[in-house]
């Protein structure tokens, strides 16, 4: 990616066949979601996640159960996302760039990125992350390296102080 205008192009292509890419997709570890809860989070907490695609990671939040918004670019990735997720009352999914999307009135105990918040603008990620917080609040980014013989999944935490 050379520029932002190239960044905006490359990751809008997620969207292109979102059945497939859903399928194809490797599942998040369980665990990583147990680090969550044992970060403090616990059933009942609201949560923001940004990009969510097809709600892989949603639903493992939504299972454990969080509150849940999850704002996702793709209308197609939104609309499986949604499929997937029509069992969970306490989940709505939103189409639209994390960028431009108003944030609610009522702060979050948590947002969460699982392998997309690299892809968000860079002079506005970490700040609205923290604008979207309560006081003590967490921001949780997952980082997914694929490497020879698997998939190794990163979970960092970061808490807000103010």
């Amino acid at each position: 990616m050379s520029d932002g205008n190239d960044a905006v192009k490359v990751r809008a292509t997620f969207d292109e066949d979102a059945v497939r890419y859903d399928r194809a997709r490797p599942r998040y570890p369980a665990q990583m979601f147990d680090d969550l809860a044992a970060g403090g989070v616990v059933p009942g907490a609201g949560v923001l996640e940004i990009g969510c695609g097809t709600g892989q990671a949603t639903v493992s939040l939504a299972e454990r159960g969080y509150r849940v918004v999850a704002v996702e670019l793709g209308a197609e990735l939104a609309a499986v996302a949604r499929r997937s997720l029509a069992r969970f009352d306490a989940v709505e999914v939103v189409t639209g760039a994390f960028e431009a999307w108003p944030l609610p009135g009522e702060p979050f105990d948590v947002v969460f990125a699982a392998t997309a918040f690299h892809w968000i603008d860079p002079a506005v990620r970490v700040s609205k992350s923290a604008d979207a917080l309560r006081p003590g609040g967490l921001l949780a980014t997952v980082a997914t390296h694929h490497i020879a013989g698997g998939t190794w999944t990163e979970l960092r935490i970061r808490q807000r102080v103010r």
